[in-house]
């Protein structure tokens, strides 16, 4: 808070946005980095364009790929005649001679409230680190409000014009809204919240432990979310856009993704603590609340909120969950009605792997693949309908499969018997170590 003070003192005192840059920086805690690309941007509304004066420090490429959105028109350089140029199919600036650039361009606003842009500023796409200071004149409407995708630094009304300054970190697009009507500020540690009234402490709460910075509740039906900055009417209601932002959040955490409409759904309701929407996603969310404690399915969500910055796939998913069960599991990937997992150790019979035959786990029990088992122990194994014929030197057995406790189980086409049901009718021996299960027969 005692920055935005500072800053409006010197405003109040009549100092320049342009000279304001440089006593700023002396009061700095730590000055500028070189290896940082720091953007000074002036911007001067003047009510039918946005006039940009644009100068990079800390350039330490030769050249650097671009951005200019299509609204951005009449560029010109102070140092060269043409700083921004097309070269290999791409849009570059050439800072080959001078660590520092400077140009100009115009950028037409359509006559309307609220006013919105979202692409206005020409970006550099560059690994270097960015950071951005943003100052902008309203010359036109010196009572109006202006609101930027940035951490707000400082503003004043002057009977004349109006001024805000921003800055951002990183090279992203800086979105700009203004409007006429009065808007309170309020800040929140990292959160500025713009509202015509205090917002209830439960969505307050919300958006305080959200990546967003700056939150605009406007009366217009102008609806925008990034992960950052979000504009809302105040008339929807919370539920609403909750779900619509953690949409947003997810979608840029795992940027490119294809997974089914059901699949954010669940996420959704996980991170709202809300019910979800669709049937596959109820289903989902029934499952993992049956088949895993409390502690798994917080092991499962802890994996999916702290990996980022990677397309999502049903296979991670899979992953993500096994390891918090402890098994291997294809819920996922073959978008199953009930949630089921294999032991990932080998199943090792007689000294002979069965590369191909998995314990199953389910309803907290360790369910073995009879057949493969029983014929590499030497038995001979039919079926009939619901009977199972199994025989071995002379002697026979007979079951009938998935009666009221039945030995045999059937799941997914396949035979199954239980763990400590298995000695009680052949002369097994089971044991397992880290990485083998291990059953011993005559």
């Amino acid at each position: 808070m005692w920055k935005v003070a500072f800053i409006s003192t010197l405003l109040f005192l009549g100092i320049s946005a342009g000279a304001l840059y440089y006593q700023w920086d002396e009061y700095r805690t730590e000055a500028t980095k070189q290896s940082v690309l720091q953007h000074d941007v002036e911007a001067t509304f003047s009510g039918k364009e946005m006039e940009v004066t644009h100068r990079i420090r800390g350039a330490v490429a030769r050249t650097y790929e671009v951005i200019v959105p299509n609204e951005v028109k009449h560029i010109s350089c102070s140092e060269q005649k043409a700083c921004v140029k097309r070269q290999n199919g791409k849009t570059i600036v050439d800072a080959s001679h001078t660590d520092e650039l400077s140009f100009t361009y115009r950028v037409p606003v359509a006559q309307k409230e609220p006013l919105f842009m979202k692409e206005w500023l020409i970006r550099f796409h560059t690994a270097q680190p960015q950071q951005m200071t943003i100052s902008l004149t309203d010359t036109v409407h010196p009572k109006g409000i202006w609101i930027a995708d940035g951490k707000l630094v400082g503003y004043v009304h002057k009977p004349s014009f109006s001024l805000f300054m921003w800055e951002k970190e990183g090279g992203k697009a800086v979105p700009l809204y203004f409007q006429a009507q009065p808007l309170q500020i309020s800040l929140h540690d990292r959160l500025s919240v713009y509202a015509a009234k205090p917002i209830d402490h439960s969505a307050l709460s919300f958006w305080q432990q959200s990546d967003v910075e700056t939150l605009v509740i406007t009366p217009f039906s102008l609806q925008y979310m990034t992960p950052t900055f979000v504009i809302i009417p105040d008339r929807v209601s919370f539920p609403t856009v909750q779900r619509a932002y953690v949409r947003v959040q997810l979608e840029a955490r795992f940027p490119n993704s294809s997974v089914p409409e059901w699949v954010w759904d669940l996420l959704i309701a996980y991170m709202t603590k809300t019910e979800p929407v669709t049937k596959q996603a109820k289903r989902a969310f029934e499952q993992l609340q049956k088949t895993l404690t409390k502690e798994e399915q917080q092991t499962f969500w802890t994996s999916v909120t702290t990996h980022k910055h990677e397309p999502l796939t049903m296979k991670k998913l899979d992953e993500w969950l096994g390891n918090a069960y402890g098994g291997h599991t294809t819920f996922f990937q073959d978008e199953k009605r009930y949630m089921t997992f294999t032991e990932r150790k080998m199943l090792v019979v007689n000294d002979v792997q069965l590369p191909n035959a998995r314990v199953l786990l389910k309803d907290g029990q360790q369910l073995f693949p009879f057949i493969p088992i029983m014929r590499t122990l030497g038995y001979t194994v039919n079926r009939s309908g619901e009977a199972i014929f199994i025989e071995k030197d002379g002697e026979r057995w007979r079951f009938f499969i998935n009666g009221t406790n039945a030995v045999i189980q059937q799941w997914d086409g396949s035979l199954y018997i239980e763990r400590t049901e298995f000695p009680k009718w052949f002369s097994v021996y089971i044991s397992e170590t880290d990485e083998n299960i291990y059953v011993v027969g005559q």
